[in-house]
């Protein structure tokens, strides 16, 4: 044993590549960070700068973008433009839609003008409005137009054509992209309305711009092989004009609802044609047969009114007003109720005199009438056993009959109307 020698234990330090459990919470929070980051990437939204003239309530996060009446993004940004007179609108849209954001797509919103045709514009009173985007062709872009109502021309109605409308009446109600209408459909859209005075002949007038689309109109059979419209559409408007069709002014509904143009068969207008514009081909337009029938009814009924002897019939209200105050207010008046008042409290207390007397005298009335009952048939009973004149006592026999009745009905009488002893019946039955 002692010649064994014992082996010295040496101590050593190693180093691992794992730097320790500790680390593991912020490499894995790096880790989901990360992911995110790549999901954001891959399935994120195109950020897209709309500018608008006014804000119309929109705000980030509660303000969302539709295709169709599709949720397809959010406002994320409102910030008021470089130049202090628009307002830039940042929107996260879906990155499946990428593909339609494009130089001819459109932005506008829903609700920032509530409609009373539109009920659906009307939502926006409370939730505030929402950016409509109707797709269209062009070269990719992220910043776009937006305005406060649909597009005059909407890329899908495309192609139209285009016509010009002379009113001589005031159109400053009607706006870029009203409707226009032919036997109640849908056939186009207002796409400028200006004023316009012509120096030489001192004429003012409002030319109004439109676009009819050839696909609501109904058109069978005529499509053209290089796709222009325009003969066709202006051989079909000459026509209907030689027949009487006019452009007009309406509201829908009358006097609160908005502008629009309505192309109406017009009886017995003048002869018109499809003349030439400056621009465009003109319409013959005439006055809006519903504001002026409106204007009309207005002007008879305020004629009616002015007619009325509404003065006259004042004057006459006060003069009887004036009258019954100084009759109530006359002592003659005063006297006669005071009068009255006197005679119905002395009769009152003459009945309740009279009264504690009507009980015994209908009680004696009632026995009198008992009496002439037990008479009557203590007659009748002798009757059966003497021989008597039966003519004679038969008629005694009935009166005495008839008067106990009689006493019965007084009896019942002045049981129930006492007063008949002081106002006679007649006056009781009155």
């Amino acid at each position: 044993m002692s010649g064994t020698r014992l082996r010295r234990t040496y101590a050593a330090v190693r180093r691992s590549a794992w730097p320790g459990w500790i680390w593991a919470v912020p490499i894995a929070a790096i880790g989901v960070a990360g992911w995110l980051g790549i999901r954001a990437l891959v399935h994120g939204g195109e950020t897209v700068t709309i500018v608008f003239d006014d804000a119309y309530g929109m705000k980030a996060g509660e303000t969302d973008v539709t295709l169709h009446g599709v949720v397809i993004g959010a406002v994320s940004d409102v910030t008021l433009d470089s130049d202090g007179k628009h307002v830039d609108v940042k929107a996260s849209i879906d990155r499946t839609r990428k593909d339609d954001l494009r130089s001819g797509t459109k932005f506008y919103l829903r609700g920032a003008q509530p409609d009373l045709s539109d009920p659906s514009s009307l939502k926006a009173l409370v939730s505030g409005p929402q950016i409509v985007m109707e797709p269209g062709p062009g070269a990719p872009a992220r910043r776009f137009a937006g305005g406060d109502r649909r597009p005059a021309l909407a890329p899908m109605h495309a192609p139209t054509v285009s016509y010009a409308v002379r009113f001589a009446g005031a159109v400053g109600g009607l706006k870029p992209g009203a409707d226009v209408e032919l036997r109640g459909f849908h056939v186009g859209t207002v796409t400028s309305v200006r004023l316009r005075y012509d120096v030489a002949t001192g004429a003012l007038t409002s030319p109004v711009q439109i676009a009819l689309d050839p696909a609501q109109l109904g058109i069978v059979g005529a499509a053209p092989a290089n796709g222009d419209w325009r003969p066709v559409v202006d051989a079909m408007l000459r026509r209907l004009i030689h027949d009487g069709l006019r452009a007009r002014l309406a509201q829908d509904p009358p006097l609160v609802g908005p502008r629009k143009v309505k192309l109406d068969f017009v009886r017995g207008a003048p002869a018109a044609t499809l003349a030439s514009g400056d621009s465009a081909p003109e319409i013959p337009g005439v006055e809006s047969a519903d504001i002026d029938d409106m204007t009309s009814k207005a002007d008879q009924i305020i004629t009616k009114l002015d007619a009325l002897p509404i003065k006259e019939t004042g004057e006459a209200i006060r003069s009887t007003a004036a009258r019954v105050n100084a009759l109530v207010k006359s002592p003659r008046i005063q006297d006669s109720v005071n009068h009255i008042d006197r005679a119905v409290t002395q009769i009152d207390r003459t009945i309740a005199q009279v009264s504690p007397q009507i009980a015994p005298l209908v009680a004696q009335l009632r026995e009198t009438a008992s009496a002439a009952d037990e008479a009557t048939t203590a007659t009748s009973h002798m009757l059966d056993s003497h021989s008597m004149n039966q003519n004679d006592v038969s008629g005694a026999l009935r009166e005495l009959t008839d008067a106990a009745r009689s006493i019965r009905t007084l009896a019942d009488y002045l049981e129930r109307h006492p007063e008949a002893l002081i106002r006679g019946k007649q006056e009781a039955r009155q």
